[in-house]
């Protein structure tokens, strides 16, 4: 629940922006009207430079040294394009700013842990606290200069602690982080990145390699062919002896698969990228790596679930050892309940119906019953089967408490579906059917927006009317603040008169909100809270996830008003997050110019 809160504190941010633009001015001529927007972009960038100026000089009088180098980090980010110099000085600015401990081992562990965590499980989660602080950074880094992102890797090395190698498993190092950096950089320079990814790979396997194959191969199907061979040219039976090797082995086959391209990978699935080409030799290489762990006597049982995910392939180019294979994985599924149950969950992911899923579900533990119920749901809404999938689960389940959490579920990945599709007649019969009146307002939202595209504009009024008495204010309700927020961004496009006395009356309990959750932080200690400062750059809730949502509706606010859209940031009363809703204003803005450039320019120009 407490994390929940973090998410919600991040949304809050967002509310404030839901706002409408002001009245349009008359018409005018064509030439002049381009000559007005001409004016207009150019004063509103200038107050934008301005305002990031601003975001600079305010992230010094943040108490944190992870705020400010995340304020610093993002304001580099926003002036790369327009002064990469000064944007270099703030990223290292950034990085100074974390002020990064040694990840030293603990001397005296008596002293710092007494009857708790050994010495080694304390070296472990320091060494993991580090890490994580640098890989967050470097990310961000490479997207701009991977070179530049490399040579701050270098200047903060880490060294990983040892731990027991009997289970596969290792620390993450240096070398993963230099894939990382290519895997980010891929997205501008993919040329550099495949250089980067080259020379980590000459120093060690991770599984990051097929990470960053994947990004490849959706910018150049040649280069991640080749870059392919090299990492089959470095895989053996040793690489076998960690999870990086199975995990890269296994990604190399099914990306070669027409339908695996996402396939044990973090990235979305992309269902119309062309497979992965290599040749029956070098499948036939892997197949024979695979096959030789998983049949020997000393097997691990992370090599034979590797075996499991990729029988087909055994079975086309090792069928001689596709028996003895199988035979050995009968045995292992005798091991235990729990690695029984991942060996059915990960057969059924590949290739399970989802009504096979959930029956299968049935005699599962609550974990792995849990997540392939929420496979099984997408797996329905992905193929189109959404609605006969309904039937099936009122059908299946006996428990109201289970059946409804099934159903909700699939209310909020079909509506979520419709709306990215922009499919108005789905979500219009979806209505009657939604369980939650949050997520019924949230569907009635995206409706609204559709039907004001099609200029319908009476009817979204109508419909945001009858969706206002669904939503309601509470930021420690997940749901509820979503429902709000969607709601509250459809009003701003459909009728920004009604939307501005809507919102209005939000602003003043967003800043008593979050305040009443800081003083029960102070008791029910969340891990939000810092030396007295919110700590912006929370797990799961990445500042590109609110400008990808709500962006485009904070663009058009400030090109309509930039002075009040600022002050309504300026509004909040915790300098962190005032400085963190500028960011966001000042990221919208920018990136909305750079799309409308990018639209300007005539196709089959450079």
């Amino acid at each position: 629940m407490m994390r929940l809160k973090s998410h919600i504190l991040r949304f809050s941010i967002l509310l404030m922006f839901a706002l409408p633009a002001a009245p349009a001015i008359a018409q005018v001529d064509d030439k002049e009207k381009a000559r007005q927007e001409i004016e207009k972009r150019a004063e509103l960038e200038r107050k934008t430079v301005a305002l990031i100026d601003e975001i600079v000089a305010g992230a010094w009088g943040l108490k944190l040294p992870e705020n400010r180098s995340f304020v610093l980090v993002n304001a580099a980010d926003l002036i790369w394009s327009r002064d990469d110099k000064r944007a270099r000085g703030l990223f290292w600015e950034a990085l100074n700013s974390l002020n990064l401990p040694a990840a030293k081992p603990v001397e005296n562990p008596a002293k710092s842990a007494p009857k708790g965590p050994t010495k080694e499980q304390v070296d472990l989660k320091r060494y993991y606290e580090v890490f994580q602080k640098r890989r967050e950074f470097l990310r961000h880094v490479a997207r701009r200069d991977p070179q530049l992102a490399l040579d701050m890797l270098h200047a903060t090395q880490q060294v990983p602690p040892k731990v027991p190698a009997d289970n596969g498993f290792q620390p993450p190092g240096d070398t993963e982080l230099e894939q990382e950096i290519a895997d980010a950089a891929a997205v501008n320079d993919p040329k550099r990145a495949l250089q980067i990814a080259r020379e980590t790979l000459s120093r060690g396997l991770t599984y990051q390699a097929g990470n960053f194959l994947f990004q490849l191969m959706q910018k150049d199907q040649n280069a991640a062919t080749e870059f392919a061979g090299d990492i089959i040219a470095k895989l053996n039976s040793a690489s076998l002896d960690t999870l990086d090797g199975p995990i890269v082995l296994t990604q190399l086959l099914s990306l070669s698969r027409t339908n695996g391209s996402a396939v044990l990978t973090d990235r979305p699935a992309v269902n119309t990228m062309t497979p992965l080409k290599l040749s029956d030799d070098q499948k036939r290489s892997l197949v024979e790596i695979i096959a030789d762990g998983a049949l020997s006597a000393s097997a691990k049982p992370f090599v034979l679930q590797t075996a499991r995910s990729v029988m087909p392939e055994i079975e086309q180019f090792a069928p001689d050892r596709a028996a003895r294979i199988r035979m050995k994985l009968a045995e292992s599924r005798g091991q235990n309940r729990e690695q029984r149950e991942w060996n059915t969950y990960d057969a059924l992911f590949e290739e399970g119906t989802p009504e096979e899923m959930i029956k299968a579900g049935h005699s599962m533990g609550e974990e792995r019953q849990q997540a392939i119920y929420r496979e099984a749901v997408m797996k329905a809404v992905m193929g189109g089967r959404g609605d006969s999938f309904r039937d099936f689960i009122n059908s299946q389940f006996e428990d109201g408490g289970q059946r409804n959490e099934l159903i909700d579920l699939l209310d909020e990945q079909q509506v979520g579906m419709a709306a990215l599709r922009g499919k108005e007649e789905e979500l219009r019969k979806l209505l009657p059917l939604i369980r939650l009146k949050e997520q019924r307002a949230l569907a009635m939202a995206e409706l609204s927006i559709q039907l004001e595209k099609k200029g319908l504009h009476d009817e979204a009024v109508e419909l945001l009317e009858g969706a206002r008495s669904l939503v309601k204010f509470d930021l420690t309700d997940y749901q509820k603040s979503n429902s709000l927020l969607a709601f509250l961004l459809a009003y701003a496009i459909v009728d920004p008169n009604k939307a501005f006395a809507i919102i209005e009356p939000f602003v003043d309990k967003t800043n008593d909100s979050v305040s009443k959750l800081l003083m029960l932080d102070k008791v029910v200690r969340s891990g939000i809270v810092k030396n007295g400062e919110i700590i912006l750059e929370q797990p799961g809730m990445p500042l590109d996830f609110g400008y990808f949502k709500y962006g485009r509706g904070v663009a058009a606010l400030a090109e309509a008003d930039f002075n009040r859209t600022k002050a309504l940031a300026d509004r909040f009363e915790r300098n962190e997050l005032k400085l963190m809703a500028r960011v966001l204003l000042a990221q919208a803005i920018l990136r909305n110019a750079q799309v409308k450039k990018n639209a300007e320019v005539p196709k089959g120009d450079d």
